[in-house]
């Protein structure tokens, strides 16, 4: 009984192993007639070949947009006696960061003390060369001077005027320090009763916009045949789980670094309710074709997995619905290749599939 036994179970796997392929697209269960009112819940999808397209997992991280920084530097030295900003503030354009008190500004305020009484003097001057002039004690040519010095001093009080409104200067040596753009202050590097130089190389204040940031991704070696420019990207990052940020890539830096031997790409993305936060770390999910295989693609979310097995609902010429198992070459995050099971030209379910899929298994 025994051997009998062992006999029996060694043909059903040789029978099994030697078994086509085509056998897979055997439909299991009883079928179910696909009804007006089921149409209405459900909807039907054509299987189609396409090109087999893989992801590639890249580390990333959420910078600055570049084109959208500011870095305010002094233009006077003096000492620091007010700060209205700090870090994480929101400022717009025009509003005062920061006021400085400066003995730079007190030798302008001299000057344009200077230049007023100038104008002063000058216009006396002219007037009294044109007395001069009509009564024929002074030339035409003394006259011409006397307005030409008028001009000069006019010209040089206009000048400390605008050298005042171009660096908002006011009374009592004071500096404004000004928001050049709107934006979120990112650094602050002065702190109250701080004395600071005009020459100093470091910006005191750097300021950005937030409404779009940048994804820099680092590709390595073996992979920069996998991307290109305009390949879709997928995003995660730590601190929101589950919620993806969708893409594409703009620019490739086609230089390796010597240290990491990685190159980065970029990834422009808008910054809505500013969730992003630069200096985030990202997940980059880069899709790219990995050779010229073609195979029947579906939507995920077509699949039904039970019982450690996939299955699609597969509806026939005759819109009767049936039960197919299916075997996955690879599946993305919306999309899905098929090795065996289905083909091209098929239709399949892709709108609850599982109401679908537990009524024919009630069958």
């Amino acid at each position: 009984m025994n051997r009998y036994l062992l006999i029996s179970c060694s043909l059903y796997l040789i029978l099994t192993a030697c078994s086509p392929k085509n056998n897979r697209l055997n439909d299991t269960t009883t079928p179910i007639l696909l009804t007006d009112s089921l149409k209405k819940i459900v909807s039907i999808d054509t299987v189609s070949i396409e090109d087999v397209i893989d992801e590639l997992s890249l580390n990333g991280r959420v910078t600055f947009n570049q084109e959208k920084v500011a870095k305010v530097f002094p233009i006077f030295g003096g000492t620091i006696i007010n700060i209205n900003a700090e870090i994480g503030d929101y400022v717009h354009k025009g509003e005062t960061l920061a006021t400085i008190k400066s003995r730079e500004i007190a030798d302008y305020e001299k000057q344009a003390k200077d230049a007023a009484q100038q104008v002063i003097i000058a216009n006396r001057n002219l007037k009294y060369k044109q007395d001069m002039y009509n009564s024929g004690i002074a030339s035409e040519k003394e006259l011409l001077e006397a307005r030409q010095e008028v001009i000069i001093a006019q010209t040089e009080e206009k000048r400390i005027k605008e050298i005042f409104s171009i660096y908002n200067l006011s009374d009592n040596a004071l500096y404004k320090l000004n928001a050049p753009i709107s934006g979120f202050i990112v650094s602050r590097n002065i702190s109250p009763n701080m004395q600071i130089r005009s020459d100093q190389s470091a910006e005191i204040f750097t300021i950005s916009g937030l409404d779009d940031v940048w994804i820099i991704a680092d590709v390595y070696e073996s992979d920069i045949s996998k991307v290109s420019e305009g390949s879709s990207v997928r995003i995660e990052t730590l601190a929101y789980p589950g919620k993806k940020f969708s893409g594409t890539i703009d620019k490739i830096y086609h230089i390796l670094n010597e240290n990491s031997k990685t190159m980065n790409i970029r990834i422009k993305l808008k910054n809505k309710d500013y969730l992003l936060k630069p200096g985030m770390f990202a997940n980059v999910n880069v899709k790219c074709k990995t050779s010229k295989q073609s195979m029947p693609r579906i939507d995920s979310h077509a699949l039904v997995f039970d019982n450690e097995k996939n299955y699609v609902i597969v509806v026939d010429n005759k819109n009767s619905m049936h039960i197919r198992e299916v075997e996955i070459f690879k599946q993305l995050l919306k999309e899905c290749y098929i090795k065996y099971g289905i083909q091209e030209g098929e239709k399949i379910i892709n709108k609850n599939v599982l109401l679908v899929y537990n009524s024919l298994n009630a069958n």
